[in-house]
C-alpha cells in the first residue's frame, strides 16, 4: 500500500449505501488489526466489527455529534488504559482506516459518548475502554471533494480541497520552525521530498469536526506534535487526533528513508507555547 496516496484519498463519509460489507473483507480488516502499526506495542489492545444491524448498540453511545451513520459495519477498538493509550488507539486506527480505503472501503470516525454504557450493551468487561469507533462501508458518491470548516456551530464554510491544502489550514500554517508561530523554511533547499511528503500526508489526517487542532514544529532535529487547545473537541478525540496525525507522518516518511520513525509520547522542555498547548510526542528526523 502506498501511504502517501492513501492518506490523501481518504475522506470522512456521512453517508453510506446499504450496499453490506463481505465476509472476505471482513476478515482483510481483521487481518489489518494484527498487522498494522502500533505507537506504543506494549498496550494490550482488541478489536470488534458489529454489523449494521448492530448499530443500536450505539445510539446514544457513540457517534458523530450523536450521529452513528447507519453503517454497514463498524470497527471499535479496545484497549487497556495505560499512558499514551489513546495516541496509540488513533495511531493504529488510522492505520487501520488507510488499508480500509487501499481495500476500497469509506470511513468515518466516530466519537465515544459513553464508555461504561457502550460496555455494558456489548458485554464488553472492564478489562480494556472501548478507545475508537469506526463506522465503515461504502459511501454515497459524493459532488465534489469538499469539506466543512467549522469555527463554531453556527459559522460553517464548505470548501473545496485543492492540491496540498488541508481541510482547514495549509501546509505553511500547520508547521512552524525551531520556534512557536515562526513559519518554516519548506523550501526544497532546506528539507527533502520525504520529510514534505510527510507533513502533507500529517495535514489530511482526520480530525475532529475537521478542526485541526494540531501544529509541528521542525526543530532541534526532531518533528514535534503540539495539541492546541479547541472548546469543540474533547480531550479523548483530541488525543485520537493526534495518533492518527503521527501515523500519518511516521508511515510516509518511512516509505522515503532507509530507517524507521519512531515517535517518543511525552513532553519536552525548553519550547515557549501558549498555555492551552501541550506537546505530546516528538521523533527524530
Amino acid at each position: 500500500m502506498d501511504y502517501r496516496k492513501a492518506a490523501e484519498a481518504r475522506k470522512s463519509i456521512r453517508e453510506f449505501t446499504d450496499k453490506p460489507v463481505s465476509g472476505e473483507l471482513k476478515a482483510a480488516v481483521t487481518k489489518c488489526f494484527a498487522e498494522c502499526r502500533r505507537l506504543v506495542p506494549d498496550i494490550s489492545t482488541d478489536m470488534i466489527i458489529l454489523d449494521g444491524s448492530e448499530c443500536g448498540q450505539l445510539q446514544g453511545n457513540a457517534g458523530y455529534e450523536g450521529l452513528t451513520f447507519e453503517a454497514p459495519a463498524y470497527l471499535l477498538l479496545l484497549s487497556e488504559v495505560k499512558p499514551g493509550y489513546l495516541e496509540n488507539a488513533g495511531y493504529m486506527n488510522e492505520d487501520m482506516i488507510l488499508h480500509m480505503t487501499d481495500l476500497g472501503l469509506d470511513s468515518c470516525w466516530l466519537t465515544v459518548d459513553d464508555d461504561p454504557a457502550l460496555r455494558a450493551a456489548l458485554k464488553i468487561g472492564d478489562g480494556k475502554k472501548v478507545a475508537a469507533v469506526t463506522a465503515f462501508g461504502y459511501g454515497k458518491k459524493e459532488r465534489s471533494l469538499t469539506r466543512l470548516h467549522i469555527r463554531s456551530i453556527s459559522d460553517v464554510d464548505v470548501i473545496t480541497r485543492e492540491g496540498h491544502l488541508a481541510p482547514k489550514v495549509s501546509l505553511a500554517q500547520m508547521v512552524y520552525g525551531d520556534a512557536w508561530g515562526k513559519e518554516a523554511d519548506l523550501d526544497e533547499m532546506y528539507i527533502d521530498d520525504g520529510l514534505r511528503e510527510a507533513l502533507y500526508a500529517a495535514s489530511y489526517a482526520p480530525t475532529f469536526l475537521n478542526r485541526q487542532s494540531f501544529r509541528l514544529l521542525l526543530a532541534d532535529g526532531k518533528a514535534i506534535l503540539v495539541k492546541m487547545m479547541d472548546s469543540m473537541t474533547g480531550e479523548l478525540d483530541a488525543r485520537l487526533n493526534c495518533g492518527a496525525v503521527m501515523l500519518n507522518f511516521a508511515a510516509v516518511l518511512d516509505e522515503r528513508r532507509p530507517f524507521p520513525t519512531e515517535w517518543a509520547i511525552g513532553s519536552l522542555n525548553g519550547y515557549e507555547l501558549p498555555a492551552d498547548c501541550e506537546i505530546v510526542g516528538y521523533c527524530s528526523l
